[in-house]
């Protein structure tokens, strides 16, 4: 073994030791949302359906701040099959179906502006969405609420959104935790 190869091997563990130890990013502003929500596993399904719908580039700051409300892998299960396997193994190059069907979810929970659920409670809970729906927040804790979109009634048997995660910031936005999607009003999520 030559001494290069035994140095460059070296560095290669040690880069994959601060990786590994480096833990999760911070929450505090100082990291864009894009890349925030790519560290967190649980959130790969929104995060594809963001990307693959071309919403991605929505979010920045030279587009100005943005909220996303962002289920959970696990939240996302009762879509439909089709939708789910679309969100679990994205194409390359999605086709204008694919992307509007994609779209359609991420404009039903996303809004332009930084709104914390303070932000949110000041409007009265009212936020509008990307897709123009509105949403009625109602906060049950310091980083929990309620949401309800106008024109989707409740499902029985199905609880209520809710957000059991808030105020995540982003230096270009922020993002709330949901327990389930926010659908919008009419079929074809």
């Amino acid at each position: 073994m030559t001494r290069r190869f035994a140095l460059g091997a070296g560095g290669l563990l040690l880069l994959a030791g601060c990786q590994a130890a480096r833990g999760p990013l911070p929450e505090n502003g100082s990291i864009d949302l894009l890349t925030l929500l790519r560290d967190k596993p649980e959130h790969s399904r929104f995060v594809n359906a963001l990307t693959a719908s071309g919403l991605a580039s929505r979010i920045g700051r030279q587009n100005g701040a943005a909220t996303l409300f962002v289920p959970t892998n696990d939240a996302l299960n009762g879509l439909p099959a089709d939708l789910r396997a679309l969100l679990d193994s994205p194409p390359s190059s999605p086709n204008d179906a694919q992307r509007a069907r994609l779209a359609t979810l991420v404009n039903a929970n996303a809004a332009f502006g930084l709104l914390r659920l303070g932000d949110i409670q000041a409007r009265q809970g009212r936020v509008v969405t990307w897709d123009r729906g509105r949403l009625q927040v109602n906060q049950t804790g310091p980083r929990t609420a309620t949401i309800v979109r106008d024109g989707v009634p409740p499902v029985p048997g199905r609880p209520v959104i809710a957000i059991t995660r808030g105020d995540i910031l982003a230096s270009d936005g922020v993002f709330h935790v949901t327990s389930a999607p926010i659908l919008p009003a009419s079929p074809g999520a």
